[in-house]
């Protein structure tokens, strides 16, 4: 019995760590004095599965890099613009998650957040119809959303299966 405890927890880890945001570029607006940047720095590291943040206030741009197996979502990292008074702009997010859908329709979901988008193509499209129902590496942009809302759509760049 404790093997088979031992087993599915362990498989239940493993699945936990296939799907999550690895970084997330945020860039912030009206952050203009060095307290702004400190308290945007302060509110991001206190979002759990935070491993690094790095503010520049010169570009406004917020880099957030997540420790592996974390479950923070983007409405976490808005959220903690919008307290401190400043408004979030696009995203530039690189996450692991399963990509489902259709071929002409293909949806990607962060695991372990109700983070679920619909991918339209940056630039060219990518074929996804061989990714379908696997576990993919998306980079992508999250555009601005009105405050207290998260983008539904997800402008990818690049789509790869996972490792």
């Amino acid at each position: 019995m404790k093997k088979l405890f031992f087993a599915a927890a362990l498989a239940l880890s493993t699945g936990a760590a296939q799907a999550e945001y690895e970084q997330v570029n945020l860039t912030v607006f009206g952050m203009d004095c060095a307290p702004c940047a400190h308290a945007i720095h302060v509110s991001m590291k206190g979002i759990q599965g935070v491993n690094t943040v790095d503010v520049d206030l010169n570009t406004g741009l917020v880099t957030i890099k997540l420790s592996p197996g974390n479950s923070a979502a983007i409405s976490q990292f808005n959220q903690a613009v919008e307290k401190n008074g400043f408004t979030h702009k696009d995203a530039i997010v690189v996450a692991r998650g399963k990509l489902t859908g259709t071929a002409s329709a293909p949806f990607f979901e962060v695991a372990g957040t109700q983070d679920r988008f619909a991918l339209v193509p940056a630039a060219s499209r990518i074929e996804v119809e061989a990714l379908l129902g696997k576990t993919v590496t998306v980079t992508g942009v999250l555009p601005q959303a009105p405050k207290g809302k998260v983008s539904d759509t997800l402008r990818y760049n690049t789509i790869t299966e996972a490792q």
